[in-house]
């Protein structure tokens, strides 16, 4: 698989509450792949134990995503979210990003 990088389509960078900077596409046979990383803002209620006091803060959390999507672009079906989706997309992180050339360079001078 040949991985590109490209910017995040206004359909996923438009979402409340969720940020996402990058995507990764490709092509297998017929189908369109896109992978990308999103983080996801939620509203959170705190509640002190000992102070019945509550407060409501932000918390984040990170979900790689993985989606069949069309010529578009629009997402059609997303896989489940599983660690093996995170690992994939370190992978292609690391691909993309050069990191094995850029380290034999580094080692070689």
């Amino acid at each position: 698989l040949i991985w590109e990088l490209q910017q995040a389509p206004s359909s996923l960078t438009k979402r409340l509450g969720s940020v996402v900077d990058v995507v990764f596409v490709c092509k297998y046979g017929d189908k369109n792949l896109r992978l990308y990383e999103k983080c996801i803002w939620e509203e959170v209620i705190d509640l002190k134990e000992f102070e019945m006091l509550t407060r409501t803060k932000l918390e984040s959390a990170k979900a790689a995503v993985l989606e069949f999507v069309d010529e578009n672009g629009n997402g059609l079906w997303s896989f489940p979210q599983l660690e093996i989706i995170k690992d994939l997309l370190s992978t292609v992180q690391y691909k993309v990003a050069g990191v094995k050339d850029f380290l034999a360079e580094l080692l070689a001078s």
